[in-house]
Order: structure tokens, then C-alpha cells, then sequence
């Protein structure tokens, strides 16, 4: 059994390390907070920015653009999505597994981490290109359509022939789920029946009537929008990867904190029984002692 003395430095080191946890888990608390707003202030844009993608859309009556072409697959591109830093559970580690164990790719494959933690993961990979980037995970829209734009430009000049989106998906505080999205060729939405009506519009017998008019043309509208859409599901990955890493860092920290407050307590009570019997056994060598010298 370790001696008192040890004991108490034991306690006092998970003390000072209780502080430290409780304090990370208050800090990861307001980041996500920060991070779920800007999360649901994307909302909106997304929003608006579908209603007039399919305003576009239902005026065309064929589309054709080279980010819609589905070309033969001879080079994938996984564009992983993790945290800079570390102490958030299995955020990072579960996304890695998920992505080792993905099925076999038909084609060859390169890979581009965002973040630290993606991008050292990669480095020591095995049958995976890495691409260099100096991009950080931070959330923001210049950064996304920083990145969209590079992915954009190496998919048009045929360097690969799809891009996909390896991230984790934000569903509870406690849950978050890897998902693969592809990129890049983009998917259309189907066209809806009808188009969203606007604020204002007029109703006939038929429907909404379309008070819009475009300028300039639909088809110049409709080629602007497309990496536009690109940059916004780039930047919602890391929006909701971020909401993750704080989320997960979060509850991590709180178990770390609930773990050592249990040590001390069981630490504080083997010291405490150490304790007694150091002075019981001093006590019966005092007795011992006295009946000696009384004989």
C-alpha cells in the first residue's frame, strides 16, 4: 500500500488536475455555444440561397455545366475534416476508424486534411497521396470558399473526378456521427412543383405567378450559383465539425472532471483508513511501551 505522504500528493495532483478539467469544460461550453449560433445563422442564407437556385432551375429547361458532368471515376479526392487540438474523446480517433474502414475505392485515392489532427493522420497513412494545404479548420466563410475554390479548380482541370466531404455529423451534445457527403460532381435538387412564392406574388387559378425577372440571363445566374453551393456545403462541414469538437471536448472534460473527483474520494478514504491504522498501531506500541516499564 503506497504511504500516507504519497497518498497526499496523489490527491493533491488530482485536484489541481479536477481544476483544470472543470475549467476546459466551461470554456468548450461557451465555444459551443459560439459555434451552434454561427451554425444556425447559416440557416437563413441556405435558405435563400435554395429557394433561388430553384427559382433558376425551373425556368431552364436543360442544364449543362462542368461541375454536373459525372465523369469516369480514375481519381477520388476525400477531403477529411477533423480539430486542431486534442482532449475531446473519440472525435478525432472515431472519424479516423470510419474512414480507414470505408469500403475499397475503384479508383486511386488522395486525401486532404483540414486540421491538424486530419492532417497528421494522413501523413502517416498508408496507399493515400496526400495534398498540402496550409488551410486551417477555422470556421469561416473566406476559409471555406478558400478551399471550395482549390477543390473547384482541381476538379474542372480534371486532377480528380470526384471530391468527397469526410466530416462528423453534428446530432447530439453527446453523439456525433462520421459521414462521407459527396462534393463534387454536384447533385441537382429535383425540380419542385411549383416554385416557392414570393413575398407579394400574385395567385391565379394554376398557382404563383413568377414575378421575378433575371439579370442577367438564368443560364449566367445559374452558372454563378454552382460554386456558390460548393463554398456553402464546404462551410457547413466546418461549422458542424466544429459544433462536434467542442460538443465532444466538452463532454470529455466532464467525465475527466466526474473520474478524478471519484479518485479523491477513493484515494481520500484509503489515506484516511492509513491513517488510523498508523495511529492505532502507534498507540498499542505506546501501550505496549507502558506495560513494559510497569513489569
Amino acid at each position: 500500500m503506497a504511504g500516507i505522504k504519497e497518498l497526499r500528493l496523489r490527491i493533491k495532483a488530482l485536484k489541481n488536475t479536477s481544476k483544470i478539467t472543470a475549467a476546459m469544460k466551461m470554456v468548450s461550453a461557451a465555444k459551443l455555444k459560439k459555434a451552434q449560433d454561427a451554425f444556425a445563422r447559416t440557416k437563413p442564407y441556405a435558405v435563400r440561397m435554395e429557394e433561388m437556385f430553384q427559382r433558376v432551375l425551373a425556368t431552364l429547361e436543360s442544364v449543362d455545366h462542368p461541375l454536373l458532368k459525372v465523369r469516369e471515376n480514375k481519381r477520388t479526392r476525400y477531403v477529411v475534416v477533423s480539430s486542431d487540438r486534442g482532449l475531446a474523446g473519440a472525435f478525432n480517433n472515431g472519424l479516423f476508424r470510419a474512414f480507414t474502414r470505408r469500403p475499397a475505392d475503384a479508383a486511386s485515392v488522395e486525401a486532404l486534411g483540414i486540421g491538424r489532427r486530419a492532417r497528421d493522420f494522413l501523413a502517416r497513412a498508408k496507399g493515400l497521396a496526400p495534398v498540402a494545404t496550409d488551410l486551417s479548420n477555422v470556421p469561416t466563410y473566406a476559409n471555406a470558399a478558400a478551399i471550395a475554390e482549390s477543390l473547384t479548380r482541381d476538379y474542372l482541370g480534371g486532377k480528380v473526378d470526384q471530391v468527397v466531404l469526410v466530416y462528423n455529423n453534428f446530432r447530439s451534445v453527446i453523439s456525433q456521427q462520421p459521414v462521407f457527403v459527396p462534393l463534387l460532381p454536384l447533385t441537382l435538387p429535383a425540380k419542385g412543383d411549383q416554385p416557392v412564392a414570393p413575398t407579394g406574388a400574385a395567385k391565379d387559378g394554376k398557382g404563383y405567378k413568377d414575378i421575378y425577372f433575371f439579370e442577367p440571363d438564368a443560364e449566367t445566374l445559374f452558372a454563378e450559383l454552382l460554386p456558390k453551393l460548393v463554398a456553402l456545403q464546404v462551410f457547413r462541414a466546418l461549422l458542424e465539425n466544429a459544433v462536434g469538437e467542442h460538443s465532444a471536448r466538452m463532454t470529455a472534460m466532464d467525465n475527466a472532471t466526474k473520474n478524478t473527483k471519484e479518485l479523491i474520494s477513493s484515494l481520500t478514504l484509503t489515506m484516511n483508513r492509513a491513517r488510523q491504522a498508523a495511529i492505532t498501531r502507534e498507540l498499542i506500541e505506546i501501550v505496549s511501551g507502558a506495560e513494559t516499564l510497569k513489569g
